[in-house]
């Protein structure tokens, strides 16, 4: 799980949250954070200047990403890692 995020993004700051909370419920997940303004990270700034904050979630190299944008809630977090790990289950 990554999130795409910038300093000074209110948003941003309350999806962190939402993503601590629901960790503590998902102990397995971690999550890497991409602050898109570094001269490093100009690729996601060009694709999320103005879409920030944005969850990337991914548990195979092959999946499809799947995505949450702007206003992100604990549930939202719950909801997309579960979602994934009954798929692989299904399998």
């Amino acid at each position: 799980m990554t999130i795409f995020s910038r300093p000074q993004c209110g948003l941003c700051d309350e999806a962190k949250e939402s993503i601590a909370k629901a960790i503590k419920h998902l102990p397995q997940f971690r999550y890497s954070e991409i602050d898109i303004l570094k001269s490093e990270n100009q690729e996601w700034f060009d694709k999320y200047a103005y879409e920030v904050p944005v969850i990337h979630f991914q548990t195979a190299e092959n999946e499809v990403v799947k995505k949450i944008m702007h206003k992100i809630h604990e549930q939202d977090v719950i909801d997309l890692v579960q979602k994934s790990i009954d798929a692989k289950k299904s399998s």
